[in-house]
C-alpha cells in the first residue's frame, strides 16, 4: 500500500559520534549512514537502497542532534525525507529509499574490484592523511594501494586522480551496514594523488547500496575524472572481500586549494 505525500512526520534525537570526524568535522558518509539508519527505523527496519544527500552546513563535533523524518511513500520500496538539524540549523537533507526490488535473473557485472595487493602489502595512509584531528583513522584502518597516494608520503604525484584501499574497523569487528553506507567517503581525496592539496567539502552525493551479506574487509576505489571551475566530480565504488559490489556512489565537491 502506498502512503500519501507527507503521511508521517516525526522528530528523533540522535547522538552524533566524534570518532567519525576529520579535523573536527563529521564525515559526510557517516552523516548519510545516520540518515539511512533513521529512515530504516521509521520504515519497519527495511534496508536502505539509495540515499540522496545535500550537505548545507558543516557538522562540527559529536553530540546530540535532531533528525526530522517525513515518510513519503510506503510499499515494497518506501521513501522518507530526513532533515538532520542541530540548534535549529539544518546540517543536511537526505532522501532515502528502503526496501528490496523484485529479483531478476538479468545481471551485468562490469564494475570489477580494483587490483589491490593483499592487505599486508598495502601501506597505511601517510602524514598528510594521518595528521592531528583525524579521529576517523582511530576508528577505521585504511591501507592504500602502494601505487596510489605517493604524494601523501612525500613521493612523486600520480598521473591520475585515484585512490584504492582496503578498509576495516580497527577493533576487528566485521563490516556492517553503517560502514557500507559511509565508506564511499572515507578515503583520502583522489585529487591528493595528483599532488593537488586542498579541502574538498562535499555539496551533494548519490549513494546506491546493493542488498546482501557483507563478507570480510572492504575494497574501495575513488576516482576523479573532472575538475573544472572548482567543481569536482568523484565516483566511488566499494566491494567486499569476495569481489561483490556493495556500494556505488557519486559526489559533487568544491575544491579549495591549500
Amino acid at each position: 500500500m502506498t502512503g500519501a505525500l507527507g503521511e508521517v512526520e516525526v522528530e528523533v534525537e540522535v547522538e552524533l559520534e566524534q570518532r567519525w570526524s576529520i579535523t573536527g568535522h563529521l564525515n559526510g558518509g557517516y552523516l548519510a549512514a545516520v540518515a539511512g539508519e533513521v529512515a530504516s527505523a521509521a520504515l519497519d527496519g527495511a534496508e536502505p537502497l539509495t540515499i540522496s544527500a545535500h550537505y548545507l552546513e558543516a557538522a562540527r563535533g559529536g553530540g546530540p542532534a535532531q533528525a526530522r523524518v517525513e515518510i513519503l511513500r510506503r510499499g515494497r520500496l518506501s521513501s522518507a525525507r530526513v532533515s538532520l538539524r542541530r540548534g535549529g540549523v539544518i546540517l543536511a537533507e537526505f532522501l532515502v529509499t528502503v526496501g528490496k526490488p523484485r529479483s531478476s535473473d538479468a545481471q551485468i557485472e562490469h564494475a570489477l574490484p580494483p587490483d589491490l595487493p593483499p592487505w599486508e602489502q598495502c601501506r597505511v595512509a601517510g602524514p598528510l592523511w594521518e595528521g592531528p584531528g583525524m579521529d576517523l583513522l582511530n576508528l577505521l584502518h585504511v591501507r592504500l594501494h602502494p601505487d596510489d597516494g605517493n604524494s601523501l608520503v612525500g613521493g612523486a604525484p600520480s598521473d591520475r586522480a585515484v585512490m584504492r584501499a582496503w578498509t576495516m574497523y580497527r577493533d576487528g569487528n566485521p563490516a556492517d551496514r553503517r560502514l557500507a553506507m559511509a565508506v564511499w567517503d572515507t578515503l583520502p581525496p583522489s585529487l591528493w594523488g595528483l599532488g593537488l592539496a586542498g579541502n574538498l567539502p562535499t555539496v551533494a552525493a548519490q549513494i546506491l547500496l546493493y542488498p546482501g551479506p557483507i563478507v570480510g574487509r572492504l575494497q574501495s576505489m575513488a576516482q576523479t575524472d573532472t575538475l573544472r571551475d572548482g567543481i569536482v566530480d568523484e565516483t566511488s565504488r566499494v566491494w567486499d572481500e569476495t569481489g561483490r559490489l556493495i556500494v556505488s556512489a557519486r559526489q559533487t565537491a568544491i575544491f579549495i586549494p591549500a
